[in-house]
């Protein structure tokens, strides 16, 4: 007795779990479960255990390791890697899906709501219909006829402007196909901010995409452009350079380059340096946090009036 305990105290007890994210439908979240031993990459199809039976998803986010305190109590496991049948099956309800996407749609237009349908999730017994609205809407009459035509149990999930975009799909003012129907599965905070950061426009217009919110990929360099401003001297800091002294006016971080507004008795001049090159003589104050405030509320203004 006393050589199996020590055993047991001597084993590494290993307090990590395999988890994996997993989608059903383009414009629905992402969900994780515990992959176990299951070898499993990206977009194989899985089957899991949902409310009305077993459903097939799509491996979004690979397998990968996670502290057992990372992961939530009541998570569910991977029941198995889709078979040949659940693959058929899977397609068969593609095929029902989008004739309960042409229905739900043709009663939307016929009661005249102002709601946009996105996409259909079918689960066993139960159709889930995704949409998007700006406001809240009345659908209770919808769903009764829904149920009275399909004999299916009906519910309705309303989704954001940036979930509607990833579910239809749509270029970006940059010619390609929108991140968010690409390679974006979850979408982080945006700020008004990041463009300050990185020296664009705060022109609102300029700033938002095919659906009408802060451009997701204003986050991608954020970080970079807040790293390397550290080491630049900052706009409006009077520096000292080989041409005389004047005042950092703007900044191209990615080159390491500064304009320096030079102005002396004979003529004032602007000349393009290396940031490296100039001795910071006075660091300019802060940035006004009214100014701030005036550039958001500018972009506020302009979500209202789109709503």
């Amino acid at each position: 007795m006393q050589d199996n305990s020590k055993d047991i105290n001597n084993q590494t007890v290993d307090n990590t779990k395999v988890v994996t994210g997993v989608q059903f439908s383009r414009a629905g979240k992402i969900e994780y479960y515990l992959a176990k031993e299951i070898p499993l990459n990206l977009h194989d199809k899985v089957v899991v255990k949902g409310e009305q039976g077993e459903i097939v998803g799509t491996v979004i986010v690979p397998p990968k390791k996670l502290s057992a305190s990372e992961v939530a109590t009541n998570i569910k496991s991977i029941l198995r890697k889709a078979t040949e049948g659940d693959i058929d099956k899977y397609e068969h309800d593609l095929e029902r899906s989008r004739e309960t996407f042409d229905l739900c749609s043709k009663k939307i237009l016929e009661m005249n709501l102002q709601m946009k349908l996105v996409d259909v999730s079918l689960e066993g017994n139960k159709v889930v219909f995704y949409f998007f609205a700006e406001e809240r809407v009345d659908f209770r009459v919808l769903v009764k006829d829904l149920a009275n035509s399909l004999h299916m149990r009906i519910e309705m999930r309303q989704i954001g402007a940036r979930d509607q975009a990833k579910g239809i799909g749509a270029l970006g003012p940059c010619g390609i196909i929108c991140c968010c129907s690409t390679h974006l599965r979850e979408f982080t905070s945006i700020s008004i901010s990041m463009a300050k950061n990185q020296g664009l426009s705060p022109n609102p217009a300029k700033l938002t995409g095919m659906c009408g919110k802060l451009k997701c990929c204003m986050s991608y360099e954020n970080q970079f452009y807040l790293d390397e401003r550290k080491k630049l001297p900052p706009i409006g800091s009077k520096v000292k350079i080989q041409q005389g002294q004047g005042v950092v006016t703007s900044l191209d971080v990615p080159r390491g380059l500064c304009t320096v507004n030079i102005s002396n008795s004979e003529k004032a001049e602007q000349v393009r340096t290396k940031c490296s090159e100039c001795e910071i003589l006075t660091k300019p104050k802060k940035f006004k946090k009214e100014d701030e405030a005036k550039v958001i509320n500018e972009h506020e203004k302009l979500e209202e009036k789109e709503k």
